[in-house]
This record gives C-alpha cells, structure tokens and sequence, in this order.
C-alpha cells in the first residue's frame, strides 16, 4: 500500500538537499560581497538596491504567487482534466507577464520615491541616494524574470519534479560571485557589477526552467484536444485567472510577511546610520540557512500535498500531514535555535571578518543574528502553518494575521531599537513571528485543521499537545549538544586551534551527536527514515 505522505515527504527531501546547496553557494556570495565591500556606506548601497526585487522573489518564488496559483491549479487537474489546467496556466502566464511589465515600468518612473521611502535615513546624502536609485533601476529587471520563474516552478513542483526550481537560486548565487571579480575601485559605483550579475542570473533562470519543462514535457497535451478546450471553455478559464487575482494579495500580505517584516527592518535600520543595514543583511542570511533549508522546503511541497488533500476532501491526511511538518521542523530549527545564539561571534567571524569585513562589523553582525536566532523555530512554525489556510484557496486569514504582525514588528522595532539599536529591530521581528505562531495553532486547532489538544507524553500522537511534548524533549537533547560543542570549544583554545577548524569540527561534532542521541531515544521524525514510493 503506497504511503500518502510519500509525496508530501520526497518534495520535502528533494527541496531540503538542494536548497542545503542553494544556502551554501549563498554563504559563499555573501563571504564574496562581504571582503570585496565591507559592511559599510559601500555594501548598504547594494543590499538596498537588491532589497526590492528581492523581496519580489521571496513573495512570489516562496509565497504568494504560488500560494495563490497552485491551489487552483492543482484542483483543476484534478477535478478538470490536464488539457484545462494547461490552458488556464498558459493564459494567466501571458497576462501576468505583460501586468509584471507594466509594473516594472511604473517603478522606474517613481523609483526616486521609493528609494526615499525604502532608505529614509539616506536622504540627506544625495548622492548615496543617486547611486542607490541608479543601481535599483538595473536590479529592478530580475523581478519581472524570477516572478515568471516562480510561476514555470508551479508546475514542475505539481508534476513532482520539486528539484529544478529548488536549483534556480544556485544560478543566482553563482552570477553574484563572479560579479564580484569585477568589482573595482576605479567604478563610480563599486557595486556595479553585482546589479548586472543580478539581472543577468534572472535570464539564465528563466532559460534553464524553460529547458526542463521541455524536457520532461510538463506542459505537452494532444494539441487538437487542448485548442478544442480552449475554445470550449474559453470564458471558465478566465473566471479561473480572476479568482486567481483576487487570492493574490491577500496571499502576498499573508504568505510573505516574514519578508515585509525584512523589509520594514531595513527601513528602520537606514534610520540608525551607516553599516546597520548590512549587519542585519549578513545576520539574517545565516539565520536564513535552517529557514531556508527545512522553511521553505517543508512549505513548497507542504501546499503542494495538502492541495491535493483538499481536492480528494482527505481532512485526516491533511492533519497528519500538517503534524508532521510541524515535528519536521522542530527537529531542525530547535538546535538551530541554540547553536546561533551560543556560537554567533564564532560563526560570524570565521564567515566574514575579512577583507573590509573587520571586527566591530564581525560584533555588531553576531548580535543582530542572536536577535534573529530566536526567532527561527517561529519562522518555521509559520511557513508550516500558512499552507493549511491557502491550500484550500484561503488567502484572506493569512492575510489579516500578517497585518496583524506587521503592525507588531513595527511597534516593537520602535521601542526595542531605541536601546538595542539594529539588533532591537531583529528581536522585533522574531518576536511577533511567535505571536504569529500562537494565532496559527489557535485558529488551525478552532477550524479542526489541527487534532484538538490530548494530554499525553507520546510524541508520536498525531495532535498539537504531541507537538509540545516533542518540542521539549528535543530542547534537552540540543542543550545537551551545545554543552559538548562549548566543552570542545574551550578545549581549542586552550591547545591555540583556529576558529576555522574550530567551527568546522564542533559543526560536524554537534550534528553527529544530535542524530546520534535523537536516534537512540527515537526523536527523529520516522517519516524522514522511510523508503518513499516514487510517485
């Protein structure tokens, strides 16, 4: 008998691996960005201009456009048939494309405006601010090109094909370190090359998705069938790309909050000075390491899976399978949790300080990533928990809580930043994530979404107290890593071994003894250790 969660688990196995990938060659980039530029006036001038299309990606390639898009999508292959699902995909693939041009040029006419907007703190410097708007009308470009690979990755990750567009950030990665060698002195903008290489890796993106789905014939139907479809039922299809709309802003206000949320700190941190937005950049791309291996993994092929329990109307196996995305998580971001608030300077230090990456910036870097470390089980929670509303085509519920949480971060940003400075603004934002995360479960466990709440202490029970038990017991073990990773730590010192040794074997010394104490007292989800049927 063919597991149900098989396909839920393999998208998740998938995209973890590559993803793992992805986030290295990040890491690696961001060493690159951080010699060559520092964390000063030179690197704040990019990271913004990077900002907006990026903050387009994370929305559309990890959240609302295809939160919005396959649910509808995969309903209609199911309850249609391919040659009508084909059709809506094609025809809301041109429309969208020629709204993303419109709204691209739109940007470049006001793009002064939202500069100022963006890096309120800089309007004082006209020229950073000239340089910051010339760079972002290039950036701008590669929003339009990774919202279309965002949409092409809808249906490869629908066919079970999850790895192609998991890869797609690699290229982007890729671009931006050999951008780097073309950074200079003599530029008038430093930065230059690095909003090139940007635009650029958006091109190669959209090639290599274009190329798989050809490929692998994703999108191949009977021609004469699918023109006789088309025909047939021209007008339903459109009222399928209207209801598409309509569930996507709510989708981006709710399934993209964590990024808004980024999205205001940077905003906020222009109004602390030179050098705080870059600190909070580098903190939030290694906290962004476990999001985005085990987050964004666990929400892709999560909505992909429950959309398919919702269309065969299976309200257990959606529980189930909500469950164990839950505990998946857990296993992964609880120790996350620990190591970064515990080695934070070790790792920032042997990552960055380098170059014009010096130790006040390597200090003020390893604080804010503290702040975002506590926050990173709640990041997890959230991605989990958001594909039980939209994968029922809901949109609206996400969207209210992440107002609910964006005015929240805002408010204690306000207050925290004023003694905390930059890593305030990062406390803020972890902190209404688990506000988030409260509201999620309570209105998940109200819609019986999520088993009601049975005290027992077998972790294995498939209910929400389950997972509060299981929580615990994996904070034990993570302690219990943490001290034999600090003991080795003051064994290093004491015999002069470098930090980068250091971290390399407490890293493999923590992993090896959290697998090893979670497998003998069986805390490793056992979804995770089946063979999976291929699909």
């Amino acid at each position: 008998m063919k597991d149900k969660t098989s396909f839920f688990i393999k998208g998740f196995t998938q995209l973890a691996s590559l993803t793992f990938l992805s986030r290295i060659s990040g890491f690696i980039r961001d060493i690159f960005i951080a010699t060559f530029l520092g964390a000063g006036i030179l690197s704040d001038v990019f990271l913004i201009a990077f900002k907006l299309p990026n903050l387009f990606r994370r929305i559309t390639a990890e959240g609302a456009l295809t939160s919005a898009l396959l649910p509808i999508y995969t309903k209609l292959i199911e309850k249609k048939n391919k040659a009508f699902a084909i059709n809506f995909y094609k025809a809301f693939i041109l429309r969208f494309f020629i709204y993303l041009c419109i709204f691209t040029i739109v940007v470049q006419i006001f793009m002064p405006f939202i500069i100022h907007v963006l890096a309120p703190g800089f309007s004082d410097n006209k020229l950073v601010m000239s340089h910051i708007i010339s760079l972002t009308r290039i950036t701008i470009i590669f929003m339009p090109l990774i919202s279309i690979v965002a949409i092409l990755g809808v249906v490869t990750n629908v066919a079970g094909r999850f790895w192609p567009f998991a890869f797609t950030p690699i290229i982007l990665n890729l671009s931006l370190i050999i951008s780097c060698f073309f950074i200079d002195d003599s530029l008038i903008i430093k930065s230059m090359p690095l909003s090139i290489g940007t635009v650029l890796a958006g091109f190669l993106q959209l090639i290599f998705m274009s190329i798989i789905i050809k490929k692998y014939k994703i999108l191949n139907t009977n021609k004469a069938k699918t023109e006789d479809v088309f025909l047939k039922d021209k007008d339903e299809i459109q009222s399928y790309i209207k209801k598409t709309w309509y569930k996507f802003l709510p989708a981006a206000l709710g399934g993209g909050i964590l990024q808004i949320n980024l999205f205001v700190d940077t905003i906020l941190a222009s109004l602390l000075g030179f050098g705080s937005i870059s600190y909070l950049y580098f903190a939030d791309r290694v906290a962004q390491l476990p999001l985005g291996i085990i987050g964004i993994a666990l929400s892709t092929s999560l909505l992909t899976s429950l959309s398919k329990s919702i269309a065969k109307n299976d309200i257990k196996q959606f529980s189930n399978e909500l469950i164990i995305s839950l505990k998946i998580g857990l296993f992964f971001s609880i120790p996350s949790l620990f190591v970064l608030v515990n080695f934070s300077d070790l790792i920032i230090n042997v990552l960055f300080q380098r170059g014009q990456f010096g130790i006040e910036e390597s200090n003020e870097t390893a604080l804010a990533l503290k702040a975002y470390a506590f926050g990173i089980p709640a990041f997890i929670i959230l991605k989990s928990c958001q594909p039980a509303f939209l994968s029922e085509g809901n949109t609206k519920t996400p969207m209210y809580i992440g107002i609910v949480l964006l005015i929240l971060n805002i408010i204690f940003s306000l207050i925290m930043m004023r003694y905390f400075y930059h890593a305030g603004i990062a406390l803020a934002t972890s902190i209404s994530s688990w506000v988030g995360c409260i509201i999620y479960i309570v209105l998940l466990i109200k819609s019986e979404k999520l088993s009601k709440p049975k005290i027992s202490f077998d972790h294995y029970a498939f209910n929400i107290f389950s997972i509060f038990v299981y929580s615990l017991k994996i904070s034990f073990v993570s302690v219990f890593m943490v001290f034999i990773m600090k003991f080795f730590v003051y064994f290093s010192k004491s015999y002069q071994i470098n930090e980068f040794c250091t971290l390399l074997i407490i890293t493999s010394l923590g992993f090896s003894m959290y697998i090893l104490t979670s497998s003998l007292l069986s805390y490793i989800p056992q979804e995770l250790l089946k063979k999976h049927v291929k699909i």
